[in-house]
């Protein structure tokens, strides 16, 4: 290599450490409360010019993007809602604890509310829309969900009716199925299924759940989809260490926990964690922590961009903060 060329690698290095050590996160915790006893958040998603967050009771409410928070009404059974997806622009789905179902069309303003018989004593922890009349949802015993130590009697469900009727596709009585995904990139529906201590991505091939691979040594809570192979996938341990796998590329948070999950934009990976931490990459591969002292060691289970630099997140005992992402290109911007 010639001196030119040396010059302008370390040149391209320092611009490159530069701009990562001027990025900095700032956290204001808009709301929380005082133990984990209070009722928690689990999903945020946008709806129209809001986002509608669900949580722990039957919470339900619609947030604007500084986080000023209103309730939704709806025919509350008090359960835990933990995911809300849409089968199109006016029809919402959320499932819920104890093999509940609520379906809402925003333009007539309906609500529909459907148990799932024989799944009574069951959580729907997550769920994936495919197309406007086809869903899958899974999870387990609903003990499992409240962190009580059980038999897991994992279950995938299917739906092909937009929601009204549902049927079993897959369970097993020792793996509890976290997350199920659908990949628009190659039209596949994917899983997390963990039993003690590994979990594996599993895929639906010809009406058969396929194991394709060992994900990794715990829990991961969350998986999506870049392409049709790539795959980002979150998790680790509760009070230890975050995981971070990109296919093969494995990435350890210290001090993060478990990392719940992920959300995305052109400039920014964003990834909630345990204890009030999360941790952000500006697409580079430059993960930093970064936290705020709660009232307790408080979860942020799930996050969204409310604009290319900031986000709302949300946790356990309804905590609520919102994120600003401060780069080198803003820091110059404000200094003009």
């Amino acid at each position: 290599m010639n001196f030119t060329a040396k010059i302008t690698l370390v040149y391209a290095l320092f611009i490159a450490f530069c701009s990562a050590q001027a990025q900095e996160v700032r956290i204001q915790v808009l709301q929380q409360g005082k133990t984990f006893k209070d009722s928690s958040f689990y999903d945020i998603v946008p709806v129209g010019n809001r986002f509608w967050i669900g949580g722990k009771y039957g919470t339900l409410k619609s947030s604007d993007s500084l986080g000023n928070l209103t309730d939704v009404s709806y025919p509350n059974l008090h359960v835990d809602i933990y995911k809300i997806d849409r089968f199109d622009a006016q029809n919402l789905i959320a499932c819920a604890d104890q093999g509940v179902i609520y379906k809402h069309n925003l333009l007539a303003k309906t609500w529909e509310v459907i148990k799932v018989k024989g799944y009574e004593k069951a959580c729907f922890y997550n769920m994936a829309v495919v197309n406007d009349s086809t869903a899958f949802v899974c999870g387990g015993n609903t003990a499992i969900a409240h962190s009580q130590k059980t038999i897991p009697l994992g279950f995938i469900l299917k739906s092909t009716d937009r929601g009204r009727t549902w049927r079993k596709v897959y369970s097993n009585a020792f793996k509890m199925v976290w997350c199920v995904k659908y990949n628009p990139h190659n039209q596949q529906v994917y899983a997390l299924m963990y039993t003690p201590n590994r979990t594996h991505l599993y895929a639906l091939e010809n009406d058969r759940w396929q194991r394709k691979q060992k994900v990794g040594n715990s829990i991961f809570h969350e998986i999506q989809f870049e392409n049709a192979t790539d795959f980002v996938a979150t998790g680790g341990w509760i009070g230890k260490k975050g995981r971070i796998y990109r296919n093969a590329q494995k990435k350890v948070i210290n001090n993060a926990g478990l990392i719940w999950g992920r959300v995305s934009n052109h400039k920014y990976d964003l990834y909630t964690a345990c204890d009030g931490q999360i941790v952000l990459d500006n697409k580079t591969g430059n993960y930093k922590r970064f936290g705020v002292k709660l009232n307790d060691q408080f979860s942020i289970y799930e996050a969204i961009f409310t604009s290319d630099h900031t986000a709302l997140a949300i946790g356990s005992a309804q905590t609520l903060l919102h994120i600003t992402v401060v780069d080198s290109d803003m820091t110059a911007s404000h200094a003009q």
